[in-house]
């Protein structure tokens, strides 16, 4: 119910920065997540987890602007399911709370209204909580895809605790809390990097056990569930996400879910998943041949990718504009692009098409694999941390190209938190000449 990867000053420090940021007369309040509805692991909302380390449901967080003062609202130890010896959040264990999260007081949820009737703004988040597998742009597009249904007239999480505020306080000014978080979450404090550079190494394991077990005849979800095995056995709780292992023409769906499919010979596998490392992730992408050995059309145009984000990795250093990265890089490509070896004036085209991408510096990584936060506005600073993804489209032959690898800027240049994972399309073919978890091909 407690973390331990944080000090109540690190906590409290980030409690602060929110105050700042908010102004004296305003107060910020958080849902807790409400817990899962089946017997699923409990995971609690990233925001709440970031600012004060309660893991527990149907837990409110209050934060009030000028004096910092922080509050939660716990159900009774009658309404807890008690699942374990631990003892668990509620307000009997008020002092346990107060001692474990730093938080300066714990009410029940019947005296969260005075609180919020004495303030004059409350900024509350305006999309429902991030967990596990979900991030920002999910809540946002599984919203979207509700509202659009005629037959369903539910509000949101979210929505519904911003209506139930204004019935209750009409005077209250309501502001959106989200862009005040997201934007507190892109520098990582040394303690998250700690935990980043973990989840990057276990996904760089997960990839190169994948590689190792990858041959004709094996199926896509095979090679989720031997990645899945090293993330738990690694420490991680489970993956941060649904993976993507696309085989053959599945590959051009760039998030292909379904994994139900055999991996054939002479096609080439895209993976793409990362653990859940005590609440932070990462984000890789690398692409092999299913036989373990690139053909002269994939090694051309994979190759040529590989070059491209070598190149990416190079210019990043703090106080670089994301633009002036994407801009200097095609410059350099341009000229490797001139002696490169194509199959075909179109796939020549298309690898020229990548120039004109502005998103191979793609989006921050954290407490989720797309952190809400953006990198992009202001120079890059050491402590953010985001994914390196440079892409070759090319619809008219369904073709589709990436790799991937998470960074963390520093003093002197960068940190590449997956870079155990092969790059080199060499170092895959030898990586996977070794065996793997997988022995057997199973019967189709």
């Amino acid at each position: 119910m407690y973390q331990t990867d944080f000090t109540q000053d690190e906590l409290h420090a980030r409690r602060r920065r929110l105050c700042e940021a908010m102004g004296s007369g305003a107060v910020a309040l958080l849902p807790g997540a409400p817990g899962p509805k089946g017997d699923e692991a409990f995971c609690q909302y990233k925001d709440f987890y970031y600012l004060c380390g309660i893991e527990a449901p149907r837990a409110y967080l209050l934060i009030e602007g000028g004096s910092g003062r922080t509050t939660v609202f716990l159900p009774r130890a009658s309404q807890v399911e008690k699942q374990s010896t631990k003892p668990v959040a509620c307000v009997e264990n008020a002092d346990l709370v107060r001692e474990r999260s730093g938080v300066d007081s714990v009410r029940g949820w019947e005296d969260l209204a005075q609180y919020l009737d004495r303030a004059l703004v409350v900024y509350l988040p305006f999309e429902d909580g991030e967990a596990r597998t979900i991030n920002r742009h999910h809540a946002r597009s599984w919203a979207v895809a509700q509202a659009a249904d005629p037959w369903d007239a539910r509000l949101t999480r979210a929505a519904q605790l911003i209506e139930t505020v204004r019935r209750q306080f009409p005077p209250l000014e309501v502001r959106n809390l989200s862009p005040l978080m997201d934007e507190l979450r892109v520098i990582k404090s040394p303690a998250e990097i700690a935990l980043l550079r973990r989840a990057g190494r276990l996904t760089a394991v997960g990839i190169i056990e994948a590689m190792r077990s990858t041959r004709p005849g094996v199926m896509e979800y095979q090679l989720d569930a031997v990645m899945r095995y090293h993330y738990l056995a690694g420490g991680a709780k489970d993956r941060a996400y649904n993976a993507i292992i696309a085989g053959g023409e599945n590959s051009f769906y760039g998030h292909y879910f379904a994994k139900d499919c055999p991996l054939n010979d002479g096609d080439i596998v895209l993976a793409d998943c990362a653990p859940d490392y005590h609440d932070y992730t990462s984000d890789i992408g690398r692409m092999w041949p299913v036989n373990g050995a690139y053909s002269e059309v994939q090694r051309a145009l994979y190759g040529f990718v590989v070059e491209y984000h070598k190149v990416l990795l190079e210019l990043i250093r703090p106080g670089r504009m994301v633009a002036e990265i994407h801009a200097e890089a095609a410059e350099r490509m341009r000229v490797v692009l001139a002696d490169w070896t194509f199959a075909t004036p179109a796939h020549k085209d298309a690898a020229r098409a990548m120039f004109d991408f502005g998103g191979h510096l793609s989006h921050c990584v954290g407490l989720t694999v797309h952190d809400g936060g953006l990198h992009y506005s202001r120079p890059l600073e050491p402590g953010m941390v985001f994914s390196v993804d440079p892409q070759f489209f090319l619809p008219d032959e369904r073709l589709y190209y990436r790799v991937e690898d998470t960074i963390v800027v520093t003093e002197g240049g960068l940190e590449n938190l997956t870079v155990e994972a092969p790059l080199e399309l060499d170092d895959v073919e030898a990586l996977m000449r070794e065996e793997g978890l997988l022995q057997t091909v199973p019967a189709q």
